[in-house]
């Protein structure tokens, strides 16, 4: 049997990849362990870290006999396709495309979900991030945009469906806008807001309306046909949310949602059944799957484990398992014998994360992808019957095992007692004793980091720096009672979680906590700039990438695009009941900028659509006039994801340069 017997690795790199990736730079490493030992540690070159990665994406064709996957070579951008194994002859150039997943529908299409920023003017906000599909037919070669010829929609995908084979051929839905031709010099102007239902018959490529869209801020489930098996409304001023059967069939299921978190998932683990998530009065999220005719109580699946993906057969619809929350995201299947086969490949692995990113419906053929110790990510693609892996290739060929900093889970005791989940990585190569440090916080706030290979973290580890990603509270993957405790804390007890793990490394004798920085994006950002103005005395430097400053601004912009669910979300987090409430100046970096205390980096692209650059061009100008210590940096079309390589070189290089400026390590290495 699979699970009882080790899988035979195959180290031998697909012929496919040779044609665009050069052998210099991908060629497996030829030296010794021993001789490797004896090697004197050599610093990598810093660009290799803010390279995309080489391979980034792969989605295996519904029979497991076709790969596609977008990679990157020399900031070129490149969608190939052909035989899972063998030569991939298909190759597309993505140019400055952002490619944000790929997957199949069967064996012919290749379906490649992107973003871009468009501005639509003052009427509509300005500029927003769209999603869009792009789909590749390998039978003719060519690649079409369903949405872009149409004159009925706006050029751009609200949320995109599975494709799904009917009658006339595969099909795949998006939730649309639709357009409306002004008389004025046959302008087109968006219809409202009414979110409606569109699916492409990619062999035909017509477009057609699948249900319309309403003012109750409707979503879909749909069903095989397609057609439309429940519907979903969200009052956000009332904060009613409500499940109704088919298009207009009878409500479900009620529940209050304040913060507009509740939502269909899809269809159950039967054929009849829906699923959706419903969030109690403690904003505690419940799993649940109801028959779609009404004729049973919603029933709770699985409230001990917090999930962060589903999992659905692509020729049923139904749900075949899903990604558990963890120290390290985990994989489970409902079935016994396809959760079989998910063990027996982790098995395979030992001592590694392994991702699983792509598999048929019988998981007969996986893309798993690895990392851990002494591996940056490698991409496998498992085959059962065969019990093989064949190594596809590397996320960072370019940056050798012995390079990587080890990484780990690291616990600590906040100072009222609370524990603190963090992610520590050590510089290779060096004693973990009285070291530099940089704090990285993460973004969202309700997000989180892992134990894995993290790009940003491993450069600054590689020029003799600790790295610290606490999972402070407010945190996600750890309860909802963690989560909550974040609530209110904003800039408070969240903010003093990084510097409590800072005291915590140093107790250790593992850090110097004179000699540390902090640097952080988005939400991380703001904690950065925190750090050394609602805090004082901490840290030497701080950089911040794309960060929130002025928190008051921040929150009238979601009274101005009412965003009733967000705002409400946004005022929880920071303990206020609104916009003007004085305890805002208390945590804000903009109003306290005249308090910072350490050197400032700003950094901010203009396409940022998440958090606008106004907020950095602001919190510059307090800066300045409060005559501190700082840069700011502007990345012409950059987004709130650092989405192009070159914005992710910049991006480093700048903050590298500045904290090698304001808390060099001090262990020789050049300066680059």
């Amino acid at each position: 049997m699979f699970l009882d017997s080790w899988m035979t690795i195959n180290k031998c790199l697909f012929a496919s990849l040779l044609f665009i990736l050069s052998s210099a730079v991908y060629a497996a490493d030829d030296v010794s362990s021993a001789a490797a030992a004896r090697a004197p540690y050599q610093v990598p070159e810093l660009r290799l870290y803010g390279h995309l990665p080489a391979i980034d994406i792969t989605a295996l064709s519904e029979s497991g006999r076709q790969l596609a996957m977008v990679v990157s070579v020399d900031d070129r951008r490149l969608l190939v396709v052909g035989d899972a194994g063998k030569q991939l002859t298909l190759k597309i150039g993505l140019g400055d495309i952002k490619a944000r997943d790929l997957y199949w529908a069967g064996e012919r299409y290749v379906i490649l979900i992107t973003s871009s920023t468009q501005n639509l003017g003052m009427v509509y906000g300005y500029k927003y991030e769209f999603q869009n599909i792009a789909v590749l037919d390998t039978k003719t070669k060519d690649v079409f945009w369903p949405l872009a010829k149409s004159s009925k929609v706006l050029n751009a995908a609200f949320g995109v469906y599975m494709p799904m084979k009917s009658d006339d051929g595969w099909q795949q839905c998006v939730n649309t806008l639709p357009l409306n031709k002004s008389t004025r010099s046959g302008s087109v102007w968006i219809s409202g807001f009414d979110i409606e239902v569109r699916c492409v018959n990619l062999d035909s490529r017509k477009l057609k309306l699948l249900v319309a869209g309403r003012k109750d801020g409707s979503g879909w489930a749909l069903g095989a046909g397609p057609k439309i098996i429940a519907r979903e409304t969200h009052d956000n001023v009332r904060t009613d949310w409500e499940l109704y059967t088919g298009k207009r069939g009878d409500r479900l299921y009620k529940s209050k949602d304040p913060f507009g978190r509740n939502s269909i998932i899809g269809q159950g683990r039967t054929e009849g059944t829906i699923l959706f998530v419903s969030h109690d009065k403690n904003g505690l999220g419940h799993l649940l799957e109801m028959p779609l005719d009404g004729s049973a109580e919603p029933v709770e699946l699985y409230p001990d484990l917090g999930i962060e993906r589903y999992i659905f057969n692509s020729k049923t619809g139904l749900l075949s398992g899903f990604v558990v929350s963890g120290d390290q995201p985990e994989l489970q299947m409902i079935d016994d014998s396809l959760e079989a086969r998910v063990r027996g490949t982790r098995k395979a692995f030992p001592n590694l994360n392994v991702h699983f990113e792509s598999m048929t419906d019988d998981l007969g053929r996986m893309i798993v992808r690895t990392d851990g110790a002494g591996d940056a990510g490698t991409w496998w693609l498992v085959d059962i019957a065969s019990g093989e892996a064949v190594e596809i290739g590397w996320r960072y060929p370019g940056i050798k095992a012995d390079q990587i900093g080890p990484v780990k889970m690291w616990h600590y005791k906040a100072a009222d007692g609370l524990e603190i989940p963090a992610v520590l990585t050590l510089p290779p190569h060096r004693d973990a004793k009285n070291l530099p440090v940089v704090v990285l916080p993460h973004g969202g706030p309700e997000a989180r980091d892992y134990p894995q290979f993290d790009w940003l973290a491993q450069a600054f580890a590689s020029r003799g720096y600790a790295v610290l990603q606490p999972n402070f509270r407010g945190s996600k993957g750890y309860g909802n009672q963690f989560r909550n405790a974040g609530f209110g804390e904003w800039g408070r007890k969240m903010q003093t979680d990084l510097s409590d793990g800072l005291a915590a490394l140093a107790a250790e004798g593992v850090i110097d906590p004179s000699r540390a920085c902090i640097v952080g994006g988005s939400y991380g950002g703001y904690a950065a700039l925190a750090g050394v103005t609602v805090q004082q005395g901490i840290y030497r430097c701080a950089v911040a990438i794309a960060p929130v400053t002025d928190l008051n601004l921040f929150l009238r912009d979601k009274e101005f695009d009412r965003k009733r669910n967000s705002l409400r979300y946004w005022k929880e987090f920071m303990g206020v009941e609104g916009t003007g409430d004085d305890s805002l100046d208390e945590i804000a970096p903009y109003v306290l900028a005249k308090r910072a205390d350490a050197p400032i980096m700003l950094i901010h692209g203009s396409d940022d659509t998440v958090v606008e650059i106004v907020q950095s061009e602001r919190m510059a100008k307090k800066l300045r006039s409060a005559k501190k210590p700082y840069e700011f940096i502007e990345i012409d079309g950059a987004d709130h994801f650092l989405s192009r390589e070159s914005t992710r070189q910049r991006v480093l290089a700048e903050s590298m340069r500045f904290v090698l400026e304001n808390n060099p390590p001090e262990i020789g290495v050049k300066r680059d």
